[in-house]
């Protein structure tokens, strides 16, 4: 047998502690309490506790931690992040899966193929006052820069202007250079359509937020609609750029090279020996992290979550009233590949098995707002109303928005017409002052300021956040473990 490497020595051992704890339900009696339980079934004496008041007692804020905690041992022995092309990510299935079958599941790897951007090359070389190195993202699925880049001015729209409209671009001589804009309302699509058709060579975009030292890697959602190359910059930079190209004037080296690739990544599924089948409750989160960052908020802590349900119900899998299926997709952060592949693959009757289907994203964001997801009508509407039943009982604050507010892997089921719910702490942005009353943290900041940062480290995570979320992800798939009645009589909705 070979010999385990420093790192899966220490994983190996983290795993053995875990084991130990006994994260299992008990098989009979009251579950443990937990903080903020009061009002729930189990709180009343003579009453027998439900799945769900058992469930929520026995997954803790805590117990959660402790797999974030491994997932940013992996993170950091895998070059700083999780992510659905690199070895972190292998890591990291590999951590649920050992954990899941020591607990008495079958684990199915189910294979993922996608297009993946390979990026080899990303450079900015600014020459103005200084020669100086900027760093540079490029976006995802855009053309490439001839291999010895382009070298060409940069410039920018109009003070005050876009970039969405031609005449954003009137006397600045674009023909020819590169481009540096904030990212509009129009869509970076549009702007880099525009660009383009006034000559420029390539488009450099940043995103205006609170964190201006931040970046962002943009994806380009219709590539055929990308005629030149286009990266990202950070705010600070792009602002420099542009004041400079407007005073003294700047030229930019820049290469971007990169290529498609055919690769193939895997959702993790287990589910519970018993429940009927012809009633699936599905809980899922992405297990992988953006490139750029170990994502322990996004999604680590939500994979944990589903992680710390399933190992306590692991002891009662054959004595619950519908199935229950956790799954950990795969290459999210490349636009819903695991779960758009596996709704897919799903035949008509077995999109009909499901009965409802939670998700969960960034639900300990340092300056978090807590989110649940309703369009006012159908199943989800219905699944809605169970996490603000949990909320109101325990006076947690929330509000409801659309389930689009995170493009995640719910919506993948949810335009197949499957009821879909679920809660997310907020990214991008920014807390209004009403929110800081409802919420607490800071107004003007961004909920997750290292939202696709390298600072979403296990320390970025609100603990307030994660021992309050993470007992009303396990009560709500308790009640749709024991009756889906009310989801499936509104429809998919």
């Amino acid at each position: 047998m070979r010999s385990l490497t420093a790192f899966h020595k220490r994983l190996a051992g983290l795993v053995g502690v875990l084991l130990l704890a006994g994260a299992a339900l008990p098989p009979g009696g009251a579950a443990r309490a937990a903080p903020g339980t009061a009002g729930s079934e189990a709180a009343r004496p003579g009453v027998a506790a439900s799945l769900a008041d058992r469930l929520a007692a026995a997954v803790t804020g805590a117990d959660v931690y402790a797999h974030a905690a491994a997932l940013q041992l992996i993170a950091d022995a895998s070059g700083g992040n999780r992510a659905y092309n690199r070895v972190g990510f292998t890591r990291s299935a590999e951590y649920v899966g050992t954990l899941l079958r020591a607990a008495g599941y079958r684990v199915v790897e189910q294979p993922v193929p996608y297009t993946d951007f390979d990026v080899t090359t990303e450079r900015l070389r600014v020459d103005g006052a200084a020669v100086t190195d900027v760093p540079v993202l490029m976006t995802r699925f855009t053309p490439s820069t001839p291999a010895d880049g382009i070298e060409a001015p940069v410039v920018a729209p109009i003070a005050g202007r876009t970039g969405c409209d031609p005449a954003d671009y009137d006397g600045v001589g674009a023909a020819g250079a590169v481009v540096v804009v904030a990212r509009a309302a129009c869509g970076y699509t549009r702007q880099q359509q525009v660009a383009a058709g006034v000559g420029a060579r390539a488009v450099l975009l940043y995103y205006v937020t609170p964190s201006p030292e931040n970046s962002y890697r943009f994806h380009a959602f219709v590539p055929q609609a990308f005629t030149i190359p286009v990266a990202s910059v950070s705010q600070r930079d792009g602002e420099e750029l542009a004041r400079a190209s407007r005073a003294s004037g700047v030229r930019a080296h820049l290469t971007l090279r990169a290529s498609n690739v055919e690769r193939t990544t895997v959702n993790l599924i287990a589910e519970t020996a018993g429940g009927d089948p012809d009633n699936v409750v599905l809980l899922g989160a992405h297990l992988d992290s953006v490139t750029e960052a170990p994502g322990i908020n996004d999604n680590g802590a939500m994979a944990a979550t589903v992680l710390q349900v399933a190992l306590a119900l692991a002891g009662r899998q054959h004595a619950v009233t519908n199935k229950v299926r956790f799954v950990w997709w795969g290459a999210e952060e490349m636009v819903n590949v695991g779960s758009g592949h596996y709704v897919s693959t799903l035949s008509a009757d077995e999109r009909r098995r499901v009965a409802a289907v939670l998700n969960g994203e960034l639900i300990a964001s340092p300056n978090y707002g807590r989110f649940v997801w309703d369009r006012g009508t159908g199943g989800g509407h219905v699944i809605a109303g169970l996490f603000v039943g949990y909320f109101d009982r325990r006076g947690l604050p929330y509000e409801r928005t659309s389930p689009d507010s995170v493009g995640s892997d719910h919506l993948a089921f949810e335009a197949v017409g499957i009821p879909t719910g679920g809660i997310d702490g907020g990214n991008l942005g920014v807390k209004t002052p009403a929110q800081q009353g409802l919420f607490g943290g800071q107004a003007g900041q961004m909920f997750d300021h290292c939202y696709h940062q390298p600072c979403d480290r296990l320390d970025s995570l609100n603990r307030q956040a994660l021992d309050t979320n993470v007992p009303a992800v396990a009560w709500v798939l308790g009640r749709l473990a024991e009756d889906v009645t009310d989801v499936r009589a509104a429809g998919a909705g």
